[in-house]
């Protein structure tokens, strides 16, 4: 029915606790961050330290509340909610976004003052150490996300993902400011970095929030991945056509919808069989998708229970 190499089922349902796991130790290594982080910036005043110390304390709210989504998404359906409840990693992340952004047009002010009042920057290497401390422990915690989001496609996790990795970028620029500075570069040149942060830190947020979104107004699937599902529907050699394939996202799972034609003279039964073998087919590429199936006669699309204004396929 699809050519195309496929997991086993078993092999690719999506392991949530793999997410979890991954929130965990995020929390866990960012409080180590902030605290290395707050010492450092105490003992050399530099506020490039004062710009990943920012974005790591960001970080320790960001990661709670992420781990906080990604329970509660976890949690079946009910009566109120028979779709379940995985859109609440996407709230959360469009919270994440708005936080990175606070944060980034704080550091932007003390940024700001810095170039305009510059403060000699002393204990270069104690900064340099920790920066070097940083950059391995967000290295590490990143490796953990990124196997996670292999069994678990969930956006809290990779929205933490996201800044953790800019994390690792942040911390090395501010390496190498320490180590500038130590061999007589100018104050300033530690405020127009972290103006640089703040920027860095924006485009980021922007990134999170339009992924968000996405979720929310249940935008449709890449054209790759329609691409897949639709060529399962073809495959099948007792499919005569289809229209109105629909799809989104709901959390970690994926919603997909359409209607297949059938010979009008078949047997329910029959049917019914043709539209288990699609399902089996589409579960092999998304295992905790949910695939909704409407069978018609062949020919007959005049369907109006979910046409698209300008859009039927």
């Amino acid at each position: 029915m699809n050519d195309a190499p496929q997991k086993p089922i078993a092999d690719s349902i999506p392991k949530t606790h793999s997410a979890v796991f991954a929130g965990y130790a995020a929390i866990f290594v960012v409080m180590i961050l902030i605290m290395i982080k707050g010492y450092a910036y105490y003992e050399s005043g530099a506020v490039s330290i004062l710009s990943s110390l920012i974005d790591s304390v960001l970080d320790s709210l960001v990661s709670v509340m992420a781990l906080s989504s990604i329970y509660y998404a976890r949690r079946p359906a009910d009566a109120d909610h028979r779709w379940g409840h995985g859109k609440m990693e996407a709230v959360s992340a469009l919270f994440q976004s708005a936080i990175i952004v606070g944060g980034a047009v704080f550091l932007a002010f003390e940024a700001l003052d810095r170039i305009v009042h510059p403060v000699v920057m002393t204990h270069h290497w104690i900064g340099i150490y920790v920066m070097g401390i940083s950059v391995i422990l967000s290295g590490f915690l990143v490796l953990i996300q990124r196997r996670a989001l292999q069994r678990s496609s969930s956006l809290a996790v990779e929205a933490d993902s996201v800044h953790y990795g800019s994390d690792i970028l942040v911390n090395i620029g501010t390496l190498i400011v320490l180590a500038v500075s130590f061999y007589g570069a100018p104050s300033w040149l530690d405020g127009l970095f972290a103006m640089g942060v703040a920027g860095f830190m924006v485009y980021m947020a922007r990134g999170i929030a339009v992924k968000s979104l996405d979720m929310l107004l249940d935008r449709e699937l890449s054209d790759d991945d329609r691409a897949r599902i639709i060529k399962v529907i073809e495959s099948h050699e007792k499919v005569a056509g289809w229209h109105d394939l629909r799809t989104h996202r709901n959390g970690a799972d994926y919603v997909m919808s359409f209607d297949i034609e059938v010979d009008p003279e078949m047997l329910l039964w029959a049917a019914h069989d043709i539209a288990k073998d699609l399902e089996e087919g589409i579960l092999k590429l998304y295992p905790a998708a949910e695939v909704l199936i409407h069978i018609d006669p062949e020919g007959y699309i005049e369907d109006a229970r979910h046409r698209v204004k300008g859009v039927h396929i």
